[in-house]
């Protein structure tokens, strides 16, 4: 098991406010704030907090509906028809001034969801290309110990052909055959690093999927602001125009809004704690999920400092391996060089130096993979890379659209209710004086 020390990621104080938020399930029993979306138990506690926020939109929307009709009810004797007129159209206009402000916190909050979004699926992106780097520098180095096994065999061939004593090809032999065993060795080694690659799961495989969520987050989310857009617009005709069928039918879609709205409110409070309890721990989660055999890997990519690296062992052994055949491939050289040369000889001399140059080819690769792909800085970059769009980007954005929504509902419920006793104004004022 790999020794660590550090995180490498520093938890928001947004993540930590989110997390804190109360979590119970549906009998109202405080249930463990520990992220696990597999968990029905846990859900049920992160639903909470979207049943909470709709709680408080019912019970707001109804003091403030009984407020303002007690009131409208309070100041029907007033004698001054002209100012209980006026100062409706003033408090609309009011109302969605400031429901305008909601929406630029909705876009903006939605905006920066689709930057933290595009941002983890491009970390994901460049996690893959790392483990692909390393693979294909595995497959390399496979492919190249497979060759110098064949010029291995190719060299001994050549070698039972020539003329040199017996005490020489002796010699030569034993070094020849230690040499296989060492290029073996490292193959063997190369095995065990492709394997321990190959536990690491693959997380290419989400970048579509994350993709196409965040394009259909944003269309229906720039839809929604749409409607509401929309609505606060008709509700600005309907007081120029002294139109009541304007507002007769902005009185129901912002009815209909408003019960989007606190939906809307309710689904990013919910996500937003949903986020607060990963972003609070993400190591955890990563090294919880993680299966026997990967897990040595992923907690040396989430924790990184002073952690030992799971592949180093194969590393150095497979490194070895191949010195100890480069060795074998100098002696064997050395003997050659000192005897009588004949034809076969030569060409197993150029054999040797082509099994040298691949020999030195497979080092090169094996410390470029060992220093490059598998090394704890690349890994943890791109990891680091992925929590810091979700929890940063992602996570503000979706507080922003949460309060954008909450703006948006307060608005529309006053909207609701001042534009019906507009319309009952101006219903009477028309009966009563003809215009």
């Amino acid at each position: 098991m790999a020794t660590c020390g550090g995180i490498g990621f520093t938890v928001s104080s947004l993540a930590a406010e989110l997390h804190g938020f109360p979590h119970r399930n549906r009998n109202l029993k405080t249930v463990d704030s520990l992220f696990d979306p597999t968990n029905t138990t846990y859900l049920e506690g992160v639903g909470f907090s979207a049943v909470l926020f709709l709680i408080v939109g019912i019970i707001l929307t109804v003091f403030v509906c009984i407020y303002l009709c007690v009131r409208a009810c309070c100041c029907q004797g007033d004698p001054d028809s002209n100012k209980r007129r006026g100062c409706n159209p003033i408090f609309m206009i009011g109302c969605v001034a400031l429901a305008c402000g909601g929406l630029i916190l909705g876009y903006y909050g939605n905006e920066f969801t689709r930057d933290g979004v595009i941002g983890v699926a491009d970390a994901v992106v460049s996690a893959n290309g790392t483990i692909t780097s390393a693979n294909n520098r595995v497959n390399d180095i496979t492919r190249n110990l497979t060759g110098s096994e064949r010029l291995l065999g190719r060299f001994q061939l050549e070698i039972g052909n020539s003329t040199l004593p017996d005490p020489v090809k002796n010699r030569v032999n034993t070094e020849a055959r230690q040499a296989q065993r060492e290029v073996g060795g490292a193959a063997e080694q190369s095995g065990e690093i492709s394997t321990s690659l190959s536990d690491i799961p693959d997380v290419a495989k989400y970048d579509d999927d994350i993709r196409k969520y965040d394009d259909w987050r944003w269309k229906a989310t720039i839809g929604g602001l749409c409607f509401f857009l929309l609505i606060l617009l008709v509700a600005i005709l309907s007081v120029i125009c002294k139109s009541v069928c304007f507002l007769q039918l902005n009185a129901f879609l912002a009815l209909v809004a408003l019960i989007l709205a606190w939906l809307c409110g309710g689904v990013f409070i919910a996500v937003g704690v949903l986020g607060g309890d990963f972003c609070v721990d993400p190591n955890g989660y990563a090294e919880r999920v993680a299966s026997n055999s990967s897990r040595e890997q992923i907690v040396y990519i989430t924790r990184c400092g002073n952690c030992s690296n799971p592949f180093e062992s194969d590393f150095n052994r497979a490194r070895e391996s191949i010195r100890s055949a480069e060795d074998s491939v100098t002696n064997i050289t050395v003997l050659l060089n000192v005897t009588q040369p004949d034809n076969y000889t030569e060409q197993a001399l150029m054999t040797l130096d082509e099994l040298s140059i691949n020999l030195r080819g497979v080092d090169v690769t094996l410390v470029n993979l060992f220093s490059q792909d598998i090394n704890c800085t690349s890994l943890n970059t791109d990891y680091n890379s992925i929590l810091t769009a979700a929890c940063s980007k992602t996570l503000d954005g979706a507080v922003f659209t949460f309060s954008g929504c909450f703006v948006i509902g307060v608005m529309f419920v006053l909207l609701v209710v001042s534009m019906q006793l507009y319309w009952t104004r101006l219903r009477d004022d028309v009966a009563r004086e003809g215009w």
